[in-house]
């Protein structure tokens, strides 16, 4: 049995699923409407709360999240959140030369800060992007790696915008889950192959399991 957790980052939500299959053919149900899949059933936990892999706290002295809390993953690594944190730090420090790349892409409009202009400026060599897309796979990273000593799955598999972020963001993200995950528990990460499709098809997906219960 090959024990897999997906994860799907679109908007600002972290959603998981934790699937036992016996091949790679449960891809095609890499989101779920509920929040982790369990022997192939929803499993949402005593008040349907399971599965919140994105209100993990991996920085108590971080930014305040969304739920209240400071230093989620969510609100350090989503795609959304990358974009505010790039704002808010070229907005505080308009006249200094950091973030010069990213600000020429967007003609010095931040509302038209996306994050594929972020990696676009980091691979560009802008200091400032380079550190958002850092932060978000260092936050990310170290939440994986605390659930692969948690869970021990063979396969984590990323879909949502935020995966998108190219190289250097996959290069540090894979860097950091190894670094915090013991040396004894072995696991890939991979990118979803249904990308942003993965929503649909997990209503699809969900849609089976009620008409075939």
């Amino acid at each position: 049995m090959t024990s897999i957790l997906a994860l799907d980052f679109g908007g600002t939500k972290l959603a998981a699923a934790t699937v036992n299959v016996g091949s790679r053919q449960w891809l095609r149900y890499e989101r779920r409407l509920s929040p982790a899949i369990a022997n192939g059933q929803p499993w949402r936990g005593t008040g349907g709360m399971a599965g919140e892999i994105g209100h993990i706290v991996v920085d108590p002295a971080g930014p305040v999240c969304l739920c209240g809390k400071r230093g989620c993953v969510e609100r350090l690594a989503s795609g959304p959140y990358m974009v505010q944190n790039a704002r808010e730090a070229l907005t505080a420090q308009p006249k200094l030369w950091e973030g010069k790349i990213l600000r020429s892409l967007v003609e010095d409009n931040l509302e038209l800060l996306t994050g594929q202009l972020i990696s676009q400026a980091a691979a560009a060599g802008d200091d400032l992007a380079v550190e958002v897309l850092r932060k978000s796979a260092w936050a990310l990273g170290t939440g994986i790696g605390n659930i692969a000593n948690l869970v021990n799955p063979q396969l984590f598999i990323l879909g949502g915008s935020v995966t998108k972020a190219g190289t250097q963001w996959w290069e540090v993200l894979r860097q950091v889950a190894r670094e915090t995950a013991l040396p004894e528990v072995d696991f890939e990460i991979v990118s979803a192959a249904l990308a942003d499709d993965a929503p649909l098809w997990g209503a699809v997906a969900l849609a089976e399991l009620k008409l075939a219960n």
